[in-house]
């Protein structure tokens, strides 16, 4: 496929955006997720980059039959339908790591929110740059370990 950009179809969560950055940048997958989530948190800006993405970049298998065509107006609407159907698939048939992911940020979210109501004065400091600090940190050290673990 050479050094085109396409949506992954064996490293998919969703639309595969992620696995298809990720081997067009020769980077770990889970670093692609990582910023995503990232630029999700500081201003909102991930999904619509993805769903952009998801809409625009040829599928892995669409480029290897020779079905990639010019973006024009029906293939954009194409696309689309074709990613709302993916999307309600992915929503009845999610993905093992996809849900312990998003149960897990759901449980942080909510432990996070609860404790704010609180308002207890030994937790002052608890702000979102906080929060969001301790997260790239922790990220950063989960992928160190991740990547000593297999060399």
């Amino acid at each position: 496929m050479g050094n085109r950009l396409y949506r992954s179809q064996t490293d998919r969560m969703l639309g595969g955006v992620c696995g298809g950055l990720a081997k067009y940048l020769n980077i770990d997958v889970t670093l692609v997720r990582l910023f995503f989530v990232i630029f999700t948190l500081l201003g909102g800006i991930g999904p619509l980059v993805y769903i952009i993405l998801w809409i625009v970049v040829d599928s892995e298998s669409a480029a290897s039959t020779g079905q990639s065509q010019p973006l024009n107006g029906e293939e954009l609407r194409e696309r689309a339908e074709t990613m709302r159907d993916e999307f309600v698939s992915a929503v009845r048939q999610p993905n093992v790591n996809a849900a312990r992911f998003i149960g897990i940020a759901l449980i942080l979210g909510g432990a996070y929110l609860f404790l704010r109501q609180l308002n207890l004065p030994w937790l002052s400091w608890l702000d979102n740059g906080v929060i969001l600090a301790a997260l790239v940190l922790l990220a950063g050290v989960a992928l160190l370990l991740r990547a000593t673990k297999k060399e």
